[in-house]
């Protein structure tokens, strides 16, 4: 049996102990997802799964979160560039978030010149990003943006709210800042750590990605923003 106070071996039981629960809690929400294909229709539309659905996916992506970090420190995950269609990924997150944002009746935006290729682990950034719309959902009043570009040689991915911002421990610009917790919000700061940790493992020519977050959202809202080299 590990010795718990070899911290190497303490560290592999809670990454072990956080793949079995994903994995337990995915299965959870495909049998939820079964149900809801079954018995829902116009007349009995199961709201009340839907937003228990989006709870549970805001779990699975905080597990999926904490075992990609410990992959990444231990140096178990090496990125899987590829060239992608910035579009069709920018489109791709807000698809798989349409039904929740529409059952909540926020608007959506899209802004991606159609002709933008770039090179990312199209995996990791898809799947930040919908872990940044899911947040941005629990505190938009109803508008959230979704903007990419290309700017100083960098592809930049930003995603506004009207909600009321990010408080002040949670605003920062750079991979070495680490957020701090907000007792108020109840936020640990993990999900922006990750997103810095993602930009930070994309390096192009001597330059590493790295992300942005203020409160020049719609009518002051939150904006986060990731830039990758």
């Amino acid at each position: 049996m590990p010795d718990i106070n070899d911290e190497a071996d303490f560290s592999a039981i809670i990454a072990s102990s956080v793949h079995d629960m994903k994995n337990s809690l995915s299965m959870l929400l495909g049998a939820l997802d079964e149900i809801m294909e079954r018995y829902e229709t116009e007349d009995n539309p199961l709201d009340e799964f839907s937003h228990v659905r989006y709870e549970g996916n805001r779990v699975n992506n905080s597990l999926i979160q904490l075992l990609s970090l410990y992959r990444m420190g231990n140096g178990q995950y090496s990125l899987n560039l590829s060239e992608n269609d910035v579009e069709e990924c920018v489109e791709e997150c807000f698809l798989e978030s349409q039904g929740l944002l529409a059952l909540k009746g926020i608007e959506t935006h899209m802004n991606c010149d159609d002709e933008l290729m770039w090179y990312f682990d199209r995996n990791l950034i898809v799947g930040m990003l919908n872990s940044v719309i899911n947040n941005s959902y629990k505190y938009t009043k109803s508008i959230i943006n979704l903007h990419a570009y290309s700017e100083d040689g960098y592809l930049v991915i930003a995603v506004e709210d009207d909600g009321g911002g990010y408080p002040e421990a949670m605003l920062h610009g750079d991979k070495e800042h680490v957020p701090g917790i907000d007792y108020k919000s109840g936020s640990t700061g993990l999900g922006l750590y990750f997103a810095g940790q993602i930009a930070h493992m994309h390096e192009n020519k001597g330059r590493r990605g790295f992300i942005q977050t203020n409160n020049d959202g719609v009518n002051g809202g939150g904006k986060f923003a990731i830039y990758l080299p």
